[in-house]
């Protein structure tokens, strides 16, 4: 039997084993557009506006020091503000005033509120961040800087109308030619005072947070904040000035006790022995009104910079990007980044949705359709949609519960998650809101196999329910943050407690009381922060409900196969969880304040002390009912838009009762 001498061949197929795509990562898509119009707003807008600022600063300053218009005239108006001199002081004002400001607040801007719920807490949580120490060494050079730059100038146009503006490093003096300069060095500690104060108020004001702003409520800089800014800037140097007053009246007296010290007056007399001499500390500054007014105006100067330069960040940065013009595909680009790990990032990209779900023009619902039916992606884009609304990021670990409203919440973190929602959300000891959600997703839906794959892997579900993932890290953070410089703080605790005691045996009877409300005013523990502490990205929150929402309702019209109507009851058992969660926290809360009636006799404290509890209630109904108002317009805008229809889902018994409400007050 012959054999052929021909090779045996494959019949060739076009069939192939192709691989799904996965969506790119948001470091590929999303990120880079975001950081990109982020550095063009802080270029073009932040850096551009502060820097005129800072021109028309100098502009005023050298007009002043030229004797005003009356000596300058008419022409000093158009020549001064184009001078070399003026533009180079602007421009080194702007270097060394402004850009440390903004370029602190950029690098050391976080996503995370602070968690303390008294000024006490608060302070001692700032002073264990790095961010905090950075702050203190900026704004004291920015504020020296800012001394030294002022001095400079009057040298240059002072002289020849106001004289000489003795200013100079040391007093003109043939026997002590190296005394230090008094009027100098009070200038310079008006300007520390006015940097520590500053960051007081930064750390008050948590500044390094992010401002989420909303649409419907967006920071705008305009004239009315610019009066705000004018009044806080009044007010806050009028005080460092009295501060720095009575420092350096501290200083001087303790001259006299330091001068009885072996060795060390060897050292200070050259520099400091006309200190100990001359009139009394306190009303000194009284016979140097023209130094008191430089100091108040370089420090109303300087720190009006700062805070025009937070206000523009406050104003420019949060405001929505819109990247649907600039990418082919902007559905994909959106989904991709709401998987960002970083808070900030899923802001924009939330804010971009909200827009997206509710664009009623037809390439809109084009566009929404085409993410409904996508099948190019595995999973498809409403399934990743759907994951990144539940879970924030892919790691190890079991979702942590919420804080509880209580003094020194200790939670624990469980070792897995509860199947149902049984317990009160809010209440110590009790399920938190996140299992709550984690826990409704029981179908098969894209909802509940973001669950199920992810139970085990992956973080704490943020976006829809960001009550938060990270809360839990940051309490364990603080802790060791706290027990880092116990050592360090101890000491001051101790010294701080001595000086109370001091005070309250050897001063009048009226300061020791009001050093007493100033201690208790700061120690006091505030039910509203402890109520934001339960949902510390509610803005997300809001967002991430809107968006949710919209989609569901424009998913009735576009879904063409019912990819979104399979998640639908899942999606409203979360929502009507997390507004039970609310409202019952709220009913808590609500509790805690009786409004005084005329049958009680009570005293002026009790009347200031049911006072300030309503405003502590008020203000925690606000936080909360800014996600309790958004879960409300939701489901029943879902519950307006399907109408009957939502007799066809099944739900749990709880769920079913509740949204029986809503059909019945849209219907």
């Amino acid at each position: 039997m012959s054999r052929s001498s021909t090779p045996l061949r494959a019949i060739p197929s076009n069939l192939g084993n192709r691989a799904s795509l996965s969506l790119p990562p948001a470091s590929q898509t999303y990120e880079p557009l975001i950081k990109s119009i982020l550095r063009y707003r802080l270029t073009n807008r932040i850096f551009a506006v502060s820097a005129a600022c800072c021109w028309l600063e100098t502009i005023l300053w050298t007009i002043w020091g030229m004797g005003g218009r009356n000596v300058a005239g008419m022409k000093a108006l158009f020549v001064v503000p184009f001078l070399p001199s003026t533009l180079l002081v602007a421009t080194a004002t702007w270097l060394a005033v402004v850009l440390p400001v903004i370029v602190l607040r950029k690098l050391h801007l976080t996503a995370s509120r602070s968690i303390a719920n008294s000024p006490a807490k608060t302070w001692r949580s700032a002073q264990s961040k790095l961010s905090t120490k950075y702050a203190l060494m900026t704004y004291s050079a920015s504020a020296l800087l800012a001394t030294i730059l002022h001095v400079i100038l009057a040298y240059i146009h002072e002289q020849k109308v106001h004289g000489d503006p003795r200013l100079s490093l040391f007093v003109k003096s043939r026997r002590y030619p190296y005394y230090l300069n008094g009027r100098l060095l009070f200038l310079v500690l008006g300007q520390l005072m006015l940097a520590f104060g500053s960051l007081l108020r930064n750390v008050m004001l948590d500044r390094f947070f992010i401002r989420w702003s909303l649409p419907s409520n967006q920071y705008r800089f305009n004239v009315f904040e610019l009066i705000r800014i004018v009044v806080v800037v009044t007010v806050f140097t009028s005080a460092s000035l009295v501060c720095a007053s009575f420092g350096f009246a501290a200083i001087r007296m303790s001259f006299p006790i330091l001068y009885k010290l072996p060795l060390l007056p060897l050292v200070l007399r050259p520099f400091t022995g006309h200190f100990i001499r001359g009139s009394f500390t306190f009303i000194l500054p009284l016979s140097h009104i023209g130094l008191l007014f430089r100091a108040w105006f370089l420090g109303f100067t300087t720190s009006f910079l700062w805070e025009t330069s937070e206000l523009l960040f406050d104003a420019v940065i949060p405001q929505p990007i819109s990247t649907s013009n600039v990418v082919a595909e902007p559905s994909v680009v959106l989904v991709s980044g709401l998987a960002s790990s970083d808070r900030i990032i899923k802001f924009f990209a939330l804010l971009e949705l909200k827009s997206f779900s509710s664009d009623e023009s037809p390439s809109g619902s084009a566009r929404r359709s085409e993410l409904f039916s996508d099948q190019k992606y595995s999973p498809s884009q409403w399934s990743q949609l759907c994951r990144e609304f539940v879970l924030t990021q892919r790691c190890s670990g079991t979702p942590s519960p919420i804080p509880t409203p209580v003094t020194n919440p200790d939670p624990q973190i469980p070792t897995t998650p509860t199947p149902l929602l049984r317990k009160d959300i809010f209440r110590k000891e009790k399920s938190s809101p996140i299992r709550a959600v984690l826990d409704s997703f029981a179908s098969d839906g894209s909802f509940a196999q973001a669950v199920d794959e992810g139970a085990n892997s992956i973080h704490v579900p943020e976006i829809i329910k960001s009550v938060e993932g990270a809360v839990l890290p940051q309490i364990e953070k603080s802790k060791h943050a706290v027990k880092s410089v116990h050592g360090a703080t101890g000491t001051f605790s101790k010294l701080t407690s001595v000086m109370e005691n001091l005070v309250d045996r050897n001063v009048p009877v009226f300061v020791s009381a009001t050093v007493k409300q100033w201690r208790q005013w700061w120690r006091e523990e505030r039910l509203s922060k402890t109520a934001e502490g339960c949902i510390p990205f509610r803005e997300l929150d809001v967002l991430a409900i809107e968006v949710l929402s919209n989609l569901v309702c424009v998913s009735l019209s576009e879904d063409r196969y019912g990819v979104v109507q399979r998640d639908t009851p899942k999606i409203l058992e979360a929502m009507l969880s997390f507004l039970s969660a609310v409202e019952e926290y709220q009913i808590e809360i609500t509790a805690l304040y009786k409004a005084p009636s005329s049958d009680e006799n009570l005293s002026p404290k009790e009347l200031q002390q049911r006072e300030t509890m309503r405003i502590e209630v008020e203000k925690s109904s606000d936080a909360l009912g800014l996600v309790g108002d958004a879960l409300k317009e939701g489901v029943a805008r879902i519950a307006r838009t399907f109408g009957d229809k939502l007799l066809a889902f099944k739900f749990p018994p709880r769920t079913a009762r509740k949204l029986q409400g809503f059909l019945d007050y849209v219907g």
